[in-house]
């Protein structure tokens, strides 16, 4: 049985940093939505080897990569005397704040588990995803969700149809580690979170008053020194979008109203040499993420 596994891109419709913990890390408050922005993995089983191979020769292979982590993960976790060779068309750019590698990452557990027809409960895949990253217990669930502590705390929302956004990435990364080593806590606005989870939960998300509730708090600690991203969100609000930064950035996505605006939108951020991609909010449950197909 060989598999293919999409693997969705993710954006933060609000993100608040609650406080520091003694281990060093942040824990937040947000609400993550997958989109229909993909990478493809592909699946198929080999002896004893872990095989990996990826189209963008930029990112790290081996034991560097979150994808191979992942697969020697589920190997120690269920003790797994087999292989697998693993192809990874990338399309999600890394270190954008759109969740790639953790996508990836989950996309293994998910796979393998059928490869391997591997017996499991949700709780030991969450504990799997966990130590491979913050987001990765995230994209397990997938589609709208709230996220506590470091990000592993999922509570699904309703899922949130009809969204058309935009997402620019300027080319270029930006280090979530040294975004986070800029926060002085506490900075926590509750408000905000009440009222657009609220308004989800209603189906009432396409409505001003919760647009006006969509926040990124790490805004305010990456536009000083990356101001070509403070650039893209204002051309995105002046064209009439919801905009915000998604996640540590680089990436700024916007939400509209009218398929209409996306030569207009495309033709406003052609001098600034974005990749742009136009997608929609996506529901990828753990059952029907997985887009797998036998061949």
């Amino acid at each position: 049985m060989k598999i293919i596994l999409k693997a969705p891109a993710k954006i933060n419709l609000f993100l608040e940093i609650k406080n520091k913990r003694t281990d060093g890390y942040h824990n937040l408050t947000s609400i993550m939505q997958t989109v229909s922005l993909y990478d493809e993995l592909y699946f198929e089983p080999a002896r004893k080897e872990i095989s990996f191979e990826c189209s963008d020769k930029f990112l790290p292979a081996g034991d560097a990569n979150i994808v191979c982590k992942a697969v020697k993960a589920v190997k120690q976790y269920y003790d797994i005397n087999k292989g697998v060779k693993v192809y990874l068309k990338k399309e999600i750019p890394a270190g954008a704040g759109l969740g790639g590698g953790s996508s990836d990452a989950a996309a293994v557990i998910k796979a393998l588990i059928k490869l391997w027809n591997i017996k499991t409960t949700k709780y030991e895949l969450e504990q799997i995803a966990v130590e491979l990253g913050a987001d990765v217990p995230f994209f397990l669930t997938g589609g709208t969700a709230l996220c506590e502590g470091i990000g592993e705390i999922i509570t699904p929302l309703k899922s949130i149809d009809k969204l058309n956004i935009i997402i620019v990435n300027p080319s270029f990364s930006v280090s979530t580690s040294s975004v986070y080593r800029k926060i002085k806590c506490p900075l926590t606005n509750q408000v905000k979170i009440h009222t657009i989870k609220n308004l989800i939960c209603n189906n009432l998300f396409n409505t001003k008053e919760a647009f006006k509730s969509c926040f990124n708090r790490l805004e305010e600690f990456v536009f000083p020194d990356y101001p070509k991203i403070a650039e893209i969100k204002k051309v995105l609000n002046k064209l009439g979008c919801v905009s915000l930064m998604s996640g540590s950035g680089s990436t700024v996505f916007g939400i509209f109203n009218s398929i209409i605006k996306t030569k207009q939108l495309q033709c406003k951020l052609s001098k600034y040499s974005c990749k742009i991609w136009f997608v929609t909010a996506v529901d990828t449950s753990f059952h029907s993420s997985f887009l797998l197909y036998n061949y």
